[in-house]
């Protein structure tokens, strides 16, 4: 196959039949249809490069390859998830003394006529260096006690994750449209305003105009030059804003909503495909952390803090006759930090079921439990992630016999991106071995989103937090917070 990963146009499929020799069969898209080829690929085991591309790309012809035994480019991330790409020729560079031969030289050596053929050139080469990379690769994993953590948690989320970009999540563009007009008209009233109180037309989005305005014709306290002019980022406006508040606040709610409009408000609905269905990209190769991303478009940034970022949640919706069901965990990251350090007070609030931040909100501020305000609790929040992360990670440095530093770096991965990589893949089993049509279309950071039809609520539900809240077993008990609704804002509450 060829083409970029998670937008990927599949134009044929490279097989090695025989490495020794470098003899590859090469089937275009027409031939991938065939039921016979669709059987074998369904059933046969194999290693590929960037496999979740190649299977999302086969799920549109309905073949469904299940026999993954060994992607490179994870393989290779989860060996050394420094580096910054992944590709064919990086990794046989790193692990092999083969090189791919020089792109235009192989082009001129071969001159095939057609686009077709070209991809069919570059496939048959990426399909050669799998079975150059795939051996040295697989005794990697083992030297580093990682092949179980391949085998168990990565290797089975590859088809997972194809699956759910695949299926994708349904969108109201009704509701995305309004959405995204609100926020046009707020800037465009916005705009109008700044110039008004400017005195003279400008750009709000140009800052050559901008510091025009803020530091020549208004006069105020001007930040050092950089070679493109005054700065005029967040950091500058927070600065100046007492010395010209009335501006300064619109200018910034300005930007706020302008980011908003063309990110999420005209950038989502630039997403929706023909059936109605944003389907984006899920990468296990991108953070250090061992955490899952997002991009085209990137789901896991839709913002939560603010009112006008939470409305977004609300055009996401299921197909119809189905609910969602989102099912988040609580506290993760913070029960895994109890775990690790053998917290003995993390570990009693959290069996005895205490909200650990309302009450280091209490001791802080002199006040009730029952009295903390939201505030508060966010504020001991981050009292309670900071010490946790700063003065566990010296503990189980000491404990371990490391560096502090290379503790708080097991304490970031820690166990939390695992465990949620279990849960979505026992859930993902769970839903297909009892032939539900309940399927997983949505993860964001610890939170699973399952379009559900109604007749499934009543087996989905239990099924889906029994699984999550066994996904390990800690020195603290994991806790899952579940809702149901008809849009994902809903669900969320």
């Amino acid at each position: 196959w060829t083409g970029q990963p998670g937008r990927s146009t599949l134009t044929g499929l490279a097989v090695v039949l025989d490495a020794d020799s470098c003899d590859v069969a090469w089937f275009d898209d027409a031939e991938l249809g065939d039921a016979g080829l669709r059987s074998v690929l369904e059933s046969t085991p194999f290693r590929a490069h960037d496999a979740k591309s190649l299977m999302r790309s086969l799920l549109t012809l309905g073949v469904d390859m299940k026999g993954l035994i060994l992607d490179t480019a994870i393989a290779a991330y989860l060996i050394d998830p420094s580096q910054s790409q992944y590709s064919m020729r990086d990794l046989l560079e790193r692990h092999t003394d083969l090189r791919f031969a020089d792109d235009s030289t192989a082009r001129g050596e071969l001159d095939l006529d057609g686009t077709a053929m070209e991809d069919a050139q570059e496939a048959g080469r990426v399909a050669i260096g799998v079975s150059r990379v795939a051996d040295p690769l697989a005794r990697s994993l083992e030297a580093q006690g990682m092949a179980s953590l391949y085998a168990e948690i990565e290797n089975p989320l590859v088809r997972i994750l194809a699956r759910m970009e695949h299926i994708g999540i349904a969108v109201d563009r009704d509701a995305l449209r309004s959405i995204a007009e609100r926020l046009t008209a707020e800037t465009k009233e916005l705009a109008a305003r700044l110039q008004e109180l400017a005195g003279s037309t400008f750009n709000p989005n140009s800052p050559t105009q901008l510091g025009r305005v803020l530091f020549e014709e208004r006069g105020l306290t001007p930040p050092k030059k950089t070679k493109t002019g005054y700065s005029t980022d967040a950091a500058t406006l927070e600065k100046l804003l007492d010395e010209w508040p009335e501006f300064i606040g619109p200018l910034m709610r300005y930007r706020e909503v302008d980011k908003l409009r063309g990110t999420y408000g005209e950038g989502l609905l630039a997403e929706v495909a023909d059936d109605g269905r944003i389907h984006a990209s899920f990468n296990q190769t991108v953070a250090r952390t061992g955490r899952l991303s997002s991009d085209q478009p990137n789901l896991h940034n839709i913002p939560v803090r603010t009112d006008e970022g939470r409305i977004f949640r609300t055009a996401f919706v299921p197909a119809p006759g189905c609910t969602l069901l989102v099912a988040d965990y609580n506290q993760i990251e913070l029960r895994c930090i109890a775990h690790l350090a053998d917290d003995p007070g993390l570990i009693a609030a959290f069996r005895e079921g205490r909200d650990v931040h309302n009450a280091t909100a209490a001791r802080v501020f002199g006040v009730d439990v029952g009295a903390v305000t939201h505030e508060q609790r966010s504020r001991a929040k981050m009292v309670s992630y900071g010490l946790a992360y700063g003065m566990e990670a010296y503990g189980l440095g000491q404990r371990l016999g490391i560096p502090t530093g290379e503790a708080s770096a097991i304490l970031d991965a820690g166990l939390a991106a695992d465990i949620f990589k279990k849960a979505l893949i026992g859930v993902d089993h769970a839903l297909e071995n009892q032939k539900l049509r309940s399927r997983i279309v949505l993860q964001v950071h610890d939170e699973i989103i399952v379009e559900v039809p109604e007749a499934e609520v009543e087996v989905a539900g239990p099924l889906c937090l029994g699984i999550m809240e066994t996904a390990t077993e800690l020195n603290v008990p994991l806790a899952v917070n579940s809702a149901w609704g008809r849009t994902w804002a809903e669900a969320k509450g």
